[in-house]
């Protein structure tokens, strides 16, 4: 398995400053802050040496002065590190809130093409699954705070060893044992940094690879969890007795728990021996010391003085290391969230305006157009040249699969055609800004979503809700009755998601569906099979009613029912992704082509 990809000590710097630019003066904060988080401890062990000489040589107005001096100075430092903590982590909330930002802006700023793709998809899903299994980009902020926090330690802890190399007496040390000693001192250093760079790496590996098979469970067990408790699996899993399949599923994820004991096994290995070892580095760095006080080189206070920052200086290392093992775990999560917000945008550059028309003369055409999904070689649409008429109600019609919804994606820009040109009142719909372009359309699809807020800001689509509108759509579509039987009539929170709210059916839904499509008022109205849960009759009652909604406006019903179509101006018919048939109904039932052959195999089952 391949390693996490490492940052550098620069790479976490610039990241820092990235992910909190809003707070300009975070460098100075990390700097004062990681420094005065270190120092705090070396400044106890100089001036507990200070005052301990100061005893021994009975100074005791001296050693007075360096208490004072203790206290006030450990005092200041502990606050200026404490507030700096407090402002870095005050700055990193907002990155958090910011990546999260970040995210949906750019799932929103994608093609809907791009968005299809497997491996958008997978993107989508890994950077769920990394956040919540690695606490996001608030936690490695801190995590990177507290990484360099150790390495000012171990950076003050050299100061002192490079201080003690050179607190020698030649007039008293013997100038062989001094030679030796450092010698061995600083192998001994460098043999415990190259083994612990290696054991930790080791563990590191290890840590990683049990992080992400605790993403898979973690992701595994959230899904099962959610639809065991949810109303709309009840029926199947009561009917089909998947209970205990469920459970015995759920079960399985606890083996996760082996992979913890496993993992912790190899982590107390390896954390032992090196453990073991920086004890007998400390060891050796006491016998340096020793040696040293032996000598006459140092004083009783400095040996207590070295030996708390030699033990400081292993505890850094240690924890160093253990902060690097999170750091590079959480680049995981990183790397995938980087990769995601870098996948191209829209290319929609259209600056055009649509020119906004009281009379609806909006007139739509395809030309030669063909389209096939990126990376495959079949077309699902072939050659089609279509003009979809002012004021015209069209019927498209096809088996599954024939390209009804592929073609009406196309016209709404969710898809770019591969071949040929779809044009608005004679100009290439490409050249149009995208958003003023999609306020022409009103569009319920077969697998429209409601969200879970409440109904009135369902259909309006935001807080700001026309009651006069709103009450006329209602009546259209006819919910007033039963909104009026609501909770909170129009403002009743739809679903159990984010509160106490009330549950809709299968037809209720799609009739809210269709208010939203009414409410918006465009001049171009799709539906793609939104009543596909009705039964025939209701159906074709929902189509009729809707098309004397409609007045002038383009108006394009997408069904399987042939029946419902009829009152249609023209219906076209799809095949395999080309233009069958194309006529009104009596006209195409004449010819007894494949509108007729659709259409009988469908009158039979009510005959």
């Amino acid at each position: 398995m391949k390693t996490a990809k490492r940052m550098s000590i620069k790479e976490m710097w610039h990241f820092i400053l990235f992910q909190t630019k809003s707070f300009p003066s975070m460098k100075y904060i990390i700097l004062f802050g990681s420094v005065s988080a270190a120092v705090v401890t070396y400044i106890d062990s100089f001036l507990y040496a200070k005052i301990l000489d100061s005893l021994l040589a009975q100074a005791y107005s001296t050693a007075t002065r360096w208490v004072i001096v203790l206290v006030l100075s450990v005092l200041l430092v502990q606050l200026l590190a404490a507030a700096c903590n407090r402002i870095y982590q005050h700055g990193t909330y907002p990155a958090e809130l910011n990546a999260k930002k970040r995210t949906a802006q750019k799932a929103f700023s994608m093609e809907y093409e791009e968005i299809e793709r497997t491996e958008t998809l997978q993107s989508f899903r890994r950077v769920r699954q990394g956040e919540n299994g690695h606490g996001g980009i608030k936690y490695q902020l801190q995590l990177m705070y507290s990484y360099f926090t150790e390495l000012a330690k171990v950076f003050f802890a050299c100061g002192f060893v490079a201080l003690l190399l050179l607190r020698s007496d030649f007039q008293k040390e013997s100038i062989f044992v001094f030679v030796l000693s450092t010698a061995l001192l600083a192998a001994a250093f460098a043999g415990v940094l190259w083994l612990g760079k290696k054991n930790f790496e080791k563990i590191g590996e290890k840590s990683l690879k049990m992080n992400l098979e605790n993403e898979r469970s973690n992701t595994l067990a959230s899904y099962i969890v959610n639809f065991m408790m949810s109303e709309e699996w009840g029926q199947d899993i009561r009917l089909y007795q998947t209970q205990s399949y469920f459970v015995k599923k759920f079960r399985a994820i606890f083996e996760i728990a082996k992979g913890y004991i496993e993992y912790g096994r190899y982590n107390g290995k390896y954390n032992g021996a090196m453990s073991f070892v920086l004890q007998l580095l400390a060891g050796i760095t006491y016998g340096y010391i020793v040696l040293k006080a032996m000598a006459g080189s140092v004083s009783t206070g400095q040996v207590l003085m070295y030996a708390g920052a030699i033990i400081t200086m292993m505890d850094s290392i240690r924890n160093a290391m253990k902060y690097r093992i999170d750091i590079d775990y959480s680049n995981e999560y990183l790397k995938t969230y980087e990769e995601f917000i870098n996948r191209p945008n829209m290319h929609y550059d259209g600056t055009l305006p649509i020119e906004k028309r009281i009379d609806n003369q909006y007139e739509l055409s395809f030309r030669h157009v063909s389209f096939r999904y990126p990376d495959t070689e079949q077309y699902v649409l072939k050659d089609i040249n279509l003009t979809f008429r002012v004021g015209e109600k069209l019927a498209l019609v096809g088996k599954n699969g024939a390209g009804k919804t592929t073609l009406i994606k196309l016209l709404l820009r969710l898809y770019e055609p591969t071949e040929g040109q779809i044009l608005l009142n004679g100009i290439d719909i490409g050249k149009y800004d995208y958003d003023e372009y999609v306020q022409i359309f009103s569009v319920v699809f077969q697998d429209f979503q409601l969200y879970h807020f409440p109904l009135d800001e369902n259909i309006a689509g935001s807080e700001n809700v026309d009651e006069e509108k709103l009450a006329r759509v209602l009546k259209q579509v006819g919910l007033t009755e039963r909104v009026e039987h609501m909770r909170e009539g129009r403002h009743t929170l739809l679903y159990h998601e984010v509160g106490d709210g009330e549950a809709l059916s299968g037809g209720e839904a799609q009739k809210v569906a269709i208010a939203r499509a009414l409410y918006k008022d465009a001049p171009f109205v799709i539906l793609d099979e939104p009543t596909a849960a009705l039964d025939p009759v209701a159906e074709a009652e929902i189509y009729e009613n809707f098309n004397g909604l409609m007045g002038e406006k383009t108006a394009v019903y997408i069904s399987h029912r042939m029946s419902s179509c009829k009152f249609c101006d023209n219906i076209l018919v799809l095949e395999q992704g080309k233009i069958a048939e194309f006529g009104i109904h009596q006209e195409l039932l004449d010819r007894q082509g494949r509108y007729y052959e659709l259409y009988q195999a469908q009158a039979q089952h009510y005959l």
